[in-house]
């Protein structure tokens, strides 16, 4: 439970080298150095469909391009290249290259797709046949870009400018998911939908209005979810946001009268009972025999499905996220549009009644684009759907400072009292990675709350969690108070093992597991024996999400770990750990009860 998505981009740790020296983090309007906010973003186009073929043009003198790094500059007027093997094959040319670095104005063509005027530096390079190509541009040029392939047909400035300061947000707090990959951003809607062909000077003029603004949250920026059209009541973002984030107090579940002025969007859509089998064995979902029925097990508080009960010889649950996930992947994401729906059987078809289209967290682009057209400001827009948040062109909130080392960057507003936690960190980071054999991706964050009010009015949580992580953020209570308790070691050591199993985890893997296995391979001599009080695994899931007391709390992380302790004494610790990364078979207890 309690686990948000990554948050600032990587960016920010590369940019803080050397020692552990306290850093402050600054203001800069346009740029943001000091906060993460940066000057220019890597984006890989083409990054779902790798062309094999591309071909580039410029006017006389307007552009350049080097086979290496520190080759010299050769005019380019026309160039047609392909991939073969890990080869860049340039007509006209038989030495080809392994590289190449465009500089100037120039156009990109690609098989089937719309040339792209550019006029920022591109690098592209082969890999198993296919050309890979990465631009760097200006962030308001990337935010631009997302305008044209995220908000359709916007006739209202306002909500076009509450969705600039909305992507430009996303953009930052999930900008390190391609960071080993060495790009920021990809041009797919896994990051967000960039269509830089369509760019107007209007939408140019709309990043510009608001370059740099920036959704804050306890000096963060913020989890800025958005998605069509939520049918007239938002999601709590507690309910869809998987592994890495699953609680911010500013993605409320409520009303949105904005949405539905015009009627709720329905839909109806049916698939086949093999086509579903099949899409949910992509997923990891094994349905043994033959797929009979699909039912809605548990719904969220907004009405949206979160558990369903797939059934052949016996009942498999299954997540709601996971269902529409492997739907969405495998057959087409109209099938399903959103979490909204009621579920029956007709013949050998499954047939799907619903209303909304999207998530349903965060920003309602319908409701948004009303609100706009009704004369609310973009930051009324804002406001509405992100509660409790501040919009600024620096972090807002609590000044932190920084320490930071090769492993790990701690920020801490008392960083003479901090200091000793980075070691001390470090050394439970690579115990955590020693005692599984899994990697961390990247450097870890520490933030350690000067009280603990201060860490539970921040995070959400009450005063008996010592901890929460969010993404590669562990969020502590203050460390003096956490020593005095004796259980700083065992609390880190546990937060780095969830980090390192979170960051593991294939997307659907039930909370149950990913918490007991923390608890299992965090363990020295206690073995946790189940309660024996949760009737099924969804009444277990339940009370991890949303524990009614410490107590419950207690018996659910119990039975979690009870769980997974059977698992790795049937199967090897080897094994469990393994089902981590590829997904629980379904023989195991997933299976209702």
């Amino acid at each position: 439970m309690r686990r948000l998505a990554v948050a600032l981009s990587v960016l920010l740790l590369t940019w803080i080298g050397g020692d552990a020296q306290p850093q402050h983090t600054g203001e800069a309007r346009g740029t943001g150095a000091a906060n993460g906010f940066p000057r220019t973003v890597r984006v890989r186009l083409w990054y779902l469909h790798p062309p094999l073929e591309l071909k580039l043009r410029a006017e006389g003198g307007q552009a350049k391009f080097r086979k290496c790094a520190s080759c010299g500059e050769n005019a380019l007027s026309v160039l047609s290249l392909r991939a073969s093997s890990s080869r860049i094959q340039i007509e006209g040319d038989k030495a080809g290259a392994s590289e190449l670095h465009i500089s100037g104005v120039y156009e990109l063509t690609a098989a089937a797709g719309p040339p792209l005027t550019a006029a920022f530096p591109a690098d592209v390079c082969a890999s198993e046949g296919r050309l890979l190509v990465t631009v760097s541009m200006p962030m308001e040029e990337y935010i631009a870009g997302v305008l044209a392939g995220e908000t359709g047909n916007f006739k209202s400035d306002a909500t076009l400018k509450a969705m600039a300061v909305t992507a430009r947000t996303y953009a930052l707090h999930f900008g390190s998911r391609h960071a080993l990959d060495g790009f920021d951003f990809c041009d797919s809607t896994h990051c967000q939908n960039l269509r830089l062909a369509d760019v107007t000077p209007r939408l140019r003029k709309i990043a510009r209005s608001t370059a740099g603004e920036v959704l804050w949250y306890d000096g963060e920026p913020a989890a800025t979810y958005y998605h069509a059209n939520c049918g007239g009541m938002t999601e709590d973002g507690r309910y869809i946001l998987g592994n890495d984030e699953q609680r911010a107090p500013y993605l409320k579940q409520h009303s949105d009268t904005y949405c539905v002025r015009s009627g709720i969007n329905q839909w109806r859509s049916e698939v086949g009972k093999q086509e579903l089998q099949r899409a949910l064995a992509a997923e990891g979902v094994n349905v043994l025999g033959h797929l009979r029925t699909v039912t809605v097990l548990q719904r969220t508080s907004s009405g949206r499905v979160e558990f369903l009960t797939v059934a052949d010889s016996q009942k498999i649950t299954v997540p709601g996220l996971t269902f529409r996930l492997a739907v969405g992947r495998n057959i087409g994401w109209e099938r399903l549009k959103s979490n909204w729906y009621d579920v029956r059987v007709e013949g050998d078809k499954i047939v799907f009644h619903g209303r909304g289209s999207g998530h349903g967290v965060g920003l309602c682009q319908v409701g948004a684009e009303v609100m706009g057209e009704e004369g609310r400001s973009y930051r009324e827009i804002l406001s509405f759907y992100y509660p409790g948040t501040k919009l600024g062109v620096g972090a807002q909130g609590t000044q932190w400072q920084q320490l930071t080392s090769e492993d790990v960057v701690l920020f801490t507003i008392r960083p003479e009292r901090d200091r000793a936690l980075v070691p001390l960190a470090a050394r439970m980071m690579h115990e955590a990675e020693e005692s599984t054999g899994l990697i961390y991706t990247g450097a870890a964050k520490l933030k350690v709350y000067a009280t603990v009010a201060a860490f539970r009015d921040a995070t959400g949580e009450p005063g008996w969690v010592a901890a929460s992580t969010r993404g590669r953020t562990i969020r502590l209570q203050p460390t003096d108070v956490l020593r005095d308790a004796g259980t700083l070691e065992s609390t880190l050591r546990h937060e780095f093992l969830h980090m390192l199993v979170e960051s593991h985890a294939k997307t659907g893997t039930p909370l149950w597991f990913r918490e007991g296995l923390v608890l299992y391979l965090a363990q020295k001599n206690d073995v946790a024996r189940p309660s024996g009080g949760f009737e099924s695994v969804a009444a277990l899931e339940n009370a991890l999400r949303n524990p009614a007391s410490e107590r419950e709390m207690r018996q659910a992380y119990a039975e979690a770990q009870a769980r997974v302790e059977q698992l790795a004494a049937q199967n090897g610790r080897e094994t469990v750990i393994r089902w981590l990364q590829e997904g629980l078979p379904p023989q195991q207890p997933v299976v209702s009860r």
